[in-house]
């Protein structure tokens, strides 16, 4: 049996190849050479590969923006600190929802911070993870790391910051700087919470790549629509014929299966609907066209869309409902829902620790507290419609009603 369709068959082999090397590039494995540089991931490109698949998913994007906004919250509740300038362009709440959407991505904070003409702290700029690799104690820094254009001639060595260090050893270090680089780019603050495994202390892989399938597969189903959409909703069809002759030509270098091709390929036209031939071996098959139903395909695609968005939104702790997939009548289990939204806000929270905690090193003194979102504006009156009074305030966490005192009854006189 041989299929044929516009899109030939050619270019299988090199699709595949594609996917087997993504399969085995992404594997979360992290190694040392002999140099003591460690490579993050099989082809040292893991945290590029995780990044691209999170902006691939509409869903993973969209959890990936909700973790953003509550991390960041309302920023600095010190008014002060929050419009303090930490470089030429930012504030340190501009800082903040930088370090909130590497966290949000990675569950790691990382940062660069430069010094003053006295050896102190004087500006912080955010540092993607994608950015980094560890040699040893040190750093290597590019911006293109991991990337099809990465030079390493302009890789850069950042030194973990050490609060404890003498202020003229970091203006050693700043002078050597500008006179290799032409400029001064600091040392880095590096912070997460270490893993279990293998080299896990070095490099951070978030929670949610455990789902990694799940989070591509939601990009997939995206695509698969998109291609339904841009054929017309067009029904894939299977032709059955007996032999056509593909070996004999004639003068204008054609063969009948030549001729077949091209008549099917003008009845369905641009974008048309895949098509399946299937030659007989014997002349004796008599020719038959089956259409396979749209609508299946159609109804398994919107059921697929919703069960493995709610997937992603599993591997990533942010509650369905946050990102649109929850209405009034598909909401499920109450308690798992309550138990999803307190599940988030301890997620939120430990980031917002993480990333205050990683901020103090630097800004010693400094009230780094940040203003918490209202979830109760984030989730539809129809979701909170259906949960008990108890649901609502077991999901946010709120102390128990009052208790109004029992009025005691007046004392019965004694009988004279």
């Amino acid at each position: 049996m041989k299929e044929k369709s516009k899109h030939r068959s050619d270019n299988r082999p090199t699709v595949f190849k594609i996917a087997n090397n993504w399969i085995k590039n992404a594997v979360a494995f992290i190694r040392k050479d002999t140099a003591g540089y460690y490579r993050f991931g099989e082809n040292d490109r893991l945290p590029n590969e995780i990044a691209f698949a999170i902006n691939n998913s509409g869903t993973a994007r969209a959890c990936i923006t909700k973790l953003e906004q509550f991390i960041q919250g309302d920023g600095l509740i010190n008014p002060e600190n929050a419009k303090k300038q930490v470089n030429l362009t930012q504030t340190l709440d501009d800082l903040l929802g930088d370090l909130a959407m590497i966290a949000g991505y990675f569950k790691c904070v990382s940062y660069r911070v430069l010094y003053d003409n006295s050896g102190q702290p004087g500006a912080w700029y955010s540092l993607p993870i994608q950015q980094i690799r560890r040699k040893g104690s040190v750093f290597i820094w590019n911006v293109l790391m991991g990337e099809q254009d990465y030079n390493r001639a302009k890789d850069k060595k950042l030194y973990p910051f050490n609060p404890k260090e003498l202020p003229a050893k970091r203006l050693e270090r700043v002078a050597a700087q500008i006179k290799d680089h032409g400029e001064q780019f600091g040392d880095i603050v590096y912070f997460y919470k270490k893993g279990v495994g293998r080299y896990a202390d070095v490099y951070p892989i978030p929670d949610y790549y455990a789902g990694i399938d799940d989070i591509r597969s939601d990009a997939a189903i995206s695509t698969l629509e998109h291609r339904n959409i841009t054929k017309g909703f067009r029904t894939p069809v299977i032709i059955a014929t007996g032999p056509i002759d593909d070996l004999t030509k004639d003068p204008e270098g054609k063969t009948d299966q030549d001729y077949f091709d091209d008549s099917v390929q003008k009845f369905c036209g641009e974008d048309s609907a895949s098509v399946l031939h299937l030659p007989g071996v014997t002349g004796e098959t008599i020719p038959k066209v089956t259409t396979i139903p749209i609508a299946d395909i159609l109804d398994a695609t919107d059921k697929a869309t919703d069960r493995v968005g709610r997937k992603v939104c599993r591997h990533m702790t942010v509650p369905p409902v946050l990102v649109g997939f929850s209405t009034a009548g598909q909401l499920g289990n109450n308690q798992e829902l309550v138990n999803t939204m307190k599940l988030f806000n301890m997620t939120v929270n430990n980031i917002q620790r993480m990333i205050t905690n990683a901020l103090a090193i630097t800004m010693p003194g400094v009230d780094l507290t940040i203003k918490n979102l209202d979830l109760w504006s984030f989730v539809p009156d129809k979701v909170l419609a259906v949960l008990t009074p108890e649901e609502i305030r077991a999901m946010f966490d709120l102390p128990p009603p009052p208790v109004a005192p029992v009025a005691t009854p007046p004392a019965t006189p004694l009988a004279a």
